[in-house]
């Protein structure tokens, strides 16, 4: 179709099929062919002494989300403010412009625009019945007000749009029940989610949307981690990594927050230990990236995902109570078969707790997990 309409003597029609074609295109996480034909359109919409702000404006927005997705934060922003810009008098789309442009405020730390911008979204349409697929505004402030730590308002807003995780799923309410997802695990309710973001992935799955099921898998695994399956959490999140790795996906993880980082975290220390395989380079480099999109650490080093200190820099994630228990007793140098007998349980189960204890300070055995721990003033 595309080649064929490179003959015609007239580009309009044209340069009206290639924004749907690149989003279809990132859909299925092709993202670098998604990206030749957003410029590929860019250049039609200004080339040979014509120019269509219109057209113009919808591939700098294509453009625009897919760098974001790479983490290539400031050519992602000079591209949506150039759409933004082209195209503000022009209601078809701005609302997505708006949104792409809230997101890449969000991960440059500039929250406030963020918040602007996806309110100007939100009123371009302010109808409670407009679905998301058509109109993400609504949808996407509820999801941007949970990263920036208001799930009371994200809540009430799955409450208004009557969202329930027993809902059947479709792609047109797959944002909505995404937000749901994220708002049952942020008030430590795993289970509903978890069922819910299953569905969610088969369809996704039986559609050929290889972006959607790269984010569900990647939320499934900070749910199976809420839910205690620590083991399955880090096996389905280095599934969704070694998805992602191809086409370069990396805000995709980056924008699911702090559990999100402390479960990579722990997941460097498991392969460090070698019970999650390293990958290829490729993977590796993939994963540094990843984990440089969270910002520097506290300690304003950077981290090294697969070197030796990568876990012993930045915020880990929080220990069980029984977790702490089975930490003392170890750094009281209680053999695993005492702690057992003390605790009241199985031998394995120590086992199990003390691997769990290594992967989440990112230690190698239990002397280095103690001192992991008195750094961190876990431990007296």
């Amino acid at each position: 179709m595309l080649a064929e309409g490179r003959l015609a003597p007239d580009p309009n029609p044209l340069m009206l099929n290639f924004l749907p074609l690149g989003e279809v295109q990132q859909g299925q996480g092709k993202l670098g062919a998604a990206l030749r034909t957003h410029q590929e359109g860019l250049r039609l919409a200004t080339a040979g002494g014509r120019f269509s702000p219109l057209h113009a404006a919808a591939a700098h927005l294509g453009i625009a989300k897919v760098l974001y997705e790479r983490d290539q934060l400031d050519d992602a922003l000079r591209h949506v403010t150039e759409s933004i810009e082209l195209g503000r008098q022009m209601i078809w789309f701005l609302a997505q412009r708006l949104v792409a442009s809230a997101w890449i405020r969000q991960a440059l730390g500039e929250a406030e625009a963020a918040l602007e911008a996806i309110d100007e979204a939100c009123r371009i349409d302010p109808s409670p019945d407009t679905i998301s697929i058509w109109h993400p505004g609504p949808s996407e402030r509820a999801r941007l007000l949970l990263a920036q730590g208001q799930a009371g308002e994200a809540a009430r807003w799955t409450e208004e749009r009557g969202l329930r995780a027993e809902d059947e799923v479709s792609y047109a309410r797959e944002q909505d029940h995404l937000v749901l997802a994220r708002v049952l695990l942020a008030r430590s309710h795993p289970e509903p989610a978890l069922g819910l973001l299953e569905r969610l992935q088969a369809l996704a799955e039986s559609q050929g949307r290889t972006q959607s099921v790269i984010q569900i898998r990647a939320l499934r695994s900070i749910a199976l981690q809420s839910a205690g399956d620590h083991e399955g959490a880090l096996a389905l999140l280095a599934n969704a990594l070694a998805l992602a790795q191809p086409e370069g996906y990396v805000r995709v993880f980056a924008d699911e927050g702090p559990p999100m980082a402390a479960l990579l975290r722990s997941l460097i220390g498991a392969r460090q230990r070698g019970r999650v395989a390293a990958g290829s380079g490729a993977a590796r480099e993939h994963l540094h990236r990843v984990i440089r999109a969270f910002g520097p650490a506290p300690s304003g080093r950077t981290e090294e995902p697969d070197g030796a200190a990568s876990g012993a820099t930045g915020r880990v994630e929080p220990l069980t109570d029984r977790e702490l228990q089975v930490l003392r007793l170890l750094a009281a140098g209680r053999p695993n078969r005492e702690i057992a007998q003390e605790l009241v349980v199985t031998l394995e189960t120590v086992k199990k707790h003390a691997s769990h204890i290594f992967d989440k300070l990112g230690a190698a055995n239990r002397t280095e997990a103690v001192a992991r721990a008195r750094e961190l003033r876990l431990l007296p």
